[in-house]
């Protein structure tokens, strides 16, 4: 049987009416599903973009650790356009950041340099006295990486970094205006003739 029509202003009539009652629970969901549906998609963009940088990083770091150089163009330059072409336009070339450190063996990547004395790091100081300068910058580090595109039969890791900016007001209100994407790639370069480069 079919509820009568809400006519009446009486409160016993308007406390039974259900006229309406679609509109007042879409007006508490929207809102939780508009964040969540804007959420999904700038979290799919994200993923999105992490991954094909993270694969462009890869197949970049191929070029890297053959040493060839494109005519024009620095090792580096030629991989952050290689970067920018497979990333489909997502990413601001000009903000693309790529740094490079050389390892003499797997075993030192992210490894401090060691330590004289003290003989536990840090051990701030003097190089050679009280710690083993392995990269040559003058100070110690804790990681003993030297910055650089290495030579021939050289441990390089690549690592890429890009500041996504966040483009829907709440989300970023909520995970902050940036999110620094980084995608990292380990190589031995060939055994290039560096004179040939």
């Amino acid at each position: 049987m079919p509820k009568p029509p809400c006519t009446s202003n009486t409160l016993p009539h308007l406390a039974a009416c259900e006229s309406g009652i679609a509109a007042l629970e879409f007006a508490f969901i929207a809102p939780v599903f508009i964040l969540l549906l804007m959420g999904i998609i700038e979290f799919s963009m994200i993923m999105f973009t992490s991954t094909v940088m993270e694969s462009a990083t890869n197949t970049t770091a191929r070029l890297g650790k053959t040493g060839y150089v494109p005519p024009g163009l620095s090792r580096a330059q030629a991989i952050i356009e290689n970067i920018e072409n497979r990333t489909l336009g997502l990413l601001d070339p000009n903000k693309i950041t790529l740094s490079n450190q050389i390892y003499s063996n797997l075993d030192k990547i992210g490894q401090p340099e060691p330590c004289i004395n003290p003989t536990s790091s840090p051990c701030p100081g003097t190089a050679g006295v009280n710690f083993q300068d392995i990269n040559g910058n003058g100070q110690w580090d804790p990681d003993m990486g030297k910055a650089g595109e290495g030579g021939a039969g050289d441990i390089v890791v690549y690592t890429v970094s890009y500041p996504w900016k966040v483009n829907t007001p709440i989300v970023s209100s909520i995970i902050g205006s940036t999110i620094t994407l980084t995608a990292r790639t380990v190589v031995k370069n060939e055994p290039f003739n560096s004179g040939l480069q």
